[in-house]
């Protein structure tokens, strides 16, 4: 039995990396937490919608944690 195309395994390969890719994100932002006893503010640049506080380790969305950031800090 002769294969005209080649396995799924050799079909599914990815694209190697280039040395020139950024490995970091460039783009950060200042979040504060949203729990109101912490309120500790940090820099984030995780990339991701969700945050965790390194302080108190309580879970808040970005937007929502940058909008308050910038509620609680207007000259920035």
């Amino acid at each position: 039995m002769k294969l005209s195309r080649l396995p799924r395994e050799a079909r599914r390969t990815r694209k190697p990396l280039q040395e020139n890719w950024v490995k970091y994100p460039t783009k950060t932002s200042w979040i504060q937490c949203t729990y109101q006893k912490c309120n500790y503010y940090w820099r984030y640049s995780g990339g991701k919608n969700w945050a965790e506080c390194p302080i108190c380790h309580s879970i808040s969305k970005v937007s929502v944690a940058r909008k308050c950031f910038k509620s609680n800090n207007p000259e920035s």
